[in-house]
């Protein structure tokens, strides 16, 4: 009787088996190639340049890393001004305050929680105002948020507050970036910023009329003359 395996092949181990099973388990299934948009978003590719007509609703919205970094931002905000209130009002309730009355130096104590307290909830009003924006899409807010917020912070507690102005001149930034070139990226915005012409050109382009002007050659007069009468013809005189 005529063997299987009289070909010249093995038979698999029971190792091979178990492999190859389990690697047809957990292997993963390949992706198909996408086509078209498809292709340039998974490329990753950058944001594509906005037309005129939609600027202005990209300057006033906020995109999702324009979102992410806000939140991030106006939550730091909120946690630490809550924790700063709450210590200062804790352990420095009152300030010593000397003053000089007819050459007569009174000390006396003035109360400082009430202020710290108030001082905090503006810090978390204005939190809350971001959040708003962010919710609304609103970037005036957000940025109009982070940057009294950075303000607040740059007498307690200087680096937080100049990151919040920094985050807030940020998305700014960002917008003037749409607004001049269609994209808030900055490798495009610097591609499209290359290719335009000078100011200087641009300018005598905009002066300069938009069709040369041509000589024409006189026309004949449009306006009425009357026909001159014939001539009377002379009788020749008869000798």
């Amino acid at each position: 009787m005529k063997s299987l395996f009289d070909d010249g092949e093995r038979p698999p181990t029971l190792g091979e088996r178990l492999s190859g099973t389990f690697s047809g388990a957990f292997a993963r299934p390949t992706r198909p190639a996408a086509t078209g948009a498809g292709a340039g978003a998974a490329g990753g590719s950058p944001t594509p340049i906005e037309s005129p007509a939609g600027r202005r609703a990209a300057m006033t919205s906020l995109d999702a890393t324009e979102t992410k970094w806000s939140k991030a931002g106006l939550a730091i905000a909120a946690v630490i001004g809550a924790i700063i209130v709450v210590y200062l009002a804790a352990d420095h309730p009152t300030k010593k305050v000397s003053e000089k009355v007819h050459g007569v130096t009174h000390t006396h104590l003035v109360p400082l929680s009430d202020t710290y307290l108030l001082v905090g909830a503006i810090v978390l009003g204005f939190c809350l105002l971001g959040f708003e924006g962010i919710r609304r899409r609103r970037r005036t807010l957000v940025v109009f948020a982070l940057f009294i917020d950075g303000f607040a912070f740059t007498l307690v507690f200087a680096p937080l507050g100049l990151a919040l102005i920094f985050l807030g001149g940020w998305l700014m930034l960002r917008a003037y970036r749409i607004q001049k070139f269609g994209t808030a990226n900055a490798k495009l915005a610097a591609r499209q910023a290359a290719t335009r012409p000078p100011r200087r050109e641009r300018k005598q382009a905009a002066r300069a009329p938009e069709k040369a002007t041509v000589h024409k050659p006189p026309t004949a007069n449009k306006r009425y003359t009357p026909k001159a009468p014939p001539r009377k013809k002379v009788a020749k005189p008869t000798e």
